[in-house]
């Protein structure tokens, strides 16, 4: 299906990323468990936004098989390529807080918070 190629390639891309991202903290957590923590909050949202990736990749799937109406067909066409040009991306930032590590996180000595 020629519409699914620009769905499938971008969550293929997040996907390895996100492969890729899960080993360099497992490796960092090995090391230092304070990684894992720091990198717990940006990881939740980067798989978050993978998985939705996949379910609007699967409705757009499913949808191109229904009965539905041309209208109703192009316009989940469209909120998909919405979700995936507008708001996917974001993963990539997360993706940035992840690989910046525990140190820029937890640098900061107790004294630093009084004011």
């Amino acid at each position: 299906n020629p519409v699914m190629g620009e769905f499938i390639g971008a969550m293929a891309q997040i996907a390895k990323e996100w492969q890729a991202i899960t080993m360099e903290v497992g490796k960092r957590g090995a090391q230092d468990p304070d990684e894992i923590g720091a990198a717990a909050f940006d990881y939740l949202w980067y798989t978050g936004y993978l998985a939705m990736a996949y379910w609007w990749a699967r409705s757009v799937a499913a949808v191109h098989k229904s009965e539905h109406g041309d209208a109703y067909k192009a316009a989940k066409l469209e909120t998909a390529r919405f979700y995936f040009q507008r708001i996917l991306p974001r993963a990539v930032a997360h993706g940035a807080a992840i690989r910046s590590g525990a140190r820029t996180l937890l640098s900061l000595a107790d004294e630093g918070f009084d004011s």
